[in-house]
């Protein structure tokens, strides 16, 4: 595996170096026919007075109500292949989604010396622009960066987070901040940033677990960076532990007062994102006790980010939700979550339209693919219940 990360970083130089010479490239208006070597140049036509209003969006009550996406439909730190399409964003737009959340990596590279990424680049700038031509409001939420690869989600050969731990890497970290920032500024639909998705230096792999503190001392200095680029861009903060809600429990309120505060509903962890035979509603294990989790259940795990809200009059954001598709009695646990966000006004944003994840095997794992249905067994990409909910939920007056 050593081996194999050496031969990726080789390919990545390779790549970037490459690139250089076409960051002048015209654009080319047609998507669907995207060149790997282009670059796509901005000239956006928004008003001051609308790049200022963003954050009024997210004072409305669940106003932003959509899906996460990733550039492939087959992604992975090792697969990507078949980009995200202009019809696929058509098709999320006519279901009634009003946002997409871009989940995309970085744009500069993971590894020494920390340069820009091209081929990271290319993809999010291809986004940027087909939203903006859509009129579907953006939300760009950045997977790695310098000091943080993608290996950090991925639990066979997970990796720690070095960005809290590296000088130079944190550094570098909100270089690539600011520049994504200072690249998409003048887009009216860009309407947040989460600039550092998951964080999870708490729970490490091999090095030692860093602190609340740290890591917002960390958050205050790149909110300072990019309010020094863009003073009124939207920006999105997540809790450490993997942005699960009960770490709003000491989540920090920061000064600033254009920040939306989000978390990841991923639980019962068991049910959402482990191949068993849990059910929902049903009995599962929470901190060594067997509890029985309903609606009630997850509205009283929930209490801490209400609480917060309610205390600090603040918009809350759930970046990502979802679960296995196939499990018995998901589709009430997302009637269930829907009820729970739009009582308390949270904006959300499923995880993930059309993506699958490429394994190291070759095998596909699609239990994300809520196109696929319920049934374990059904490929066929067809209407079916699960996307009825979110056609429902999505359309539902604001």
């Amino acid at each position: 595996m050593k081996h194999l990360k050496t031969i990726i970083i080789f390919i990545f130089i390779i790549i970037n170096t490459s690139f250089t010479q076409f960051q002048n490239s015209p654009v080319n208006k047609n998507f669907n026919e995207v060149k790997f070597f282009e670059f796509y140049k901005f000239d956006s036509k928004s008003k001051d007075s609308d790049l200022d209003n963003k954050f009024e969006l997210w004072k409305l009550k669940s106003f932003l109500r959509g899906a996460n996406i990733h550039p492939y439909k087959l992604f992975s730190p090792f697969s990507m292949n078949y980009p995200i399409s202009r019809g696929d964003l058509i098709e999320l737009k006519i279901l009634g989604a009003n946002v997409v959340v871009a989940n995309y990596p970085g744009v500069f590279t993971y590894f020494p010396p920390y340069v820009v990424d091209t081929f990271h680049l290319r993809n999010l700038d291809r986004i940027v622009e087909l939203t903006s031509d859509l009129k579907l409001n953006l939300i760009i939420s950045i997977r790695s960066g310098p000091g943080r690869s993608l290996y950090t989600f991925f639990d066979k050969i997970r990796e720690d987070e070095f960005v809290l731990v590296d000088s130079t890497a944190k550094s570098k970290y909100i270089e690539m901040c600011r520049f994504i920032v200072d690249r998409y500024k003048n887009y009216q639909n860009l309407v947040g940033v989460n600039f550092f998705l998951e964080p999870h230096s708490d729970d490490p792999v091999n090095i030692s677990a860093i602190d609340d503190s740290t890591y917002f001392e960390f958050i205050e200095q790149l909110i300072d960076e990019v309010r020094n680029v863009d003073k009124s861009l939207p920006i999105i903060v997540q809790p450490m532990g993997w942005a699960y809600p009960d770490r709003f429990s000491t989540m920090k309120k920061f000064d600033d007062d254009k920040i939306v505060y989000s978390f990841d509903m991923y639980f019962p962890h068991s049910f959402t994102n482990e191949k068993n035979d849990s059910s929902y509603p049903g009995f599962f294990f929470v901190k060594d006790s067997l509890v029985y989790v309903d609606s009630n259940y997850l509205r009283n795990f929930l209490k801490p980010v209400i609480k917060f809200k309610e205390k600090y009059d603040v918009p809350i954001f759930v970046n990502e939700y979802g679960g296995i598709r196939s499990k018995k009695g998901f589709i009430q646990y997302l009637k269930d979550l829907h009820q729970i966000f739009q009582e308390n006004g949270f904006h959300f944003a499923y995880y993930v339209w059309k993506s699958e994840w490429g394994e190291l095997d070759g095998n596909i794992f699609d239990d994300y693919n809520y196109e696929k249905g319920s049934e374990r067994e059904n490929s066929k990409n067809s209407v079916n219940e699960l996307i009825e909910e979110f056609k429902k939920v999505w359309n539902i007056k604001r």
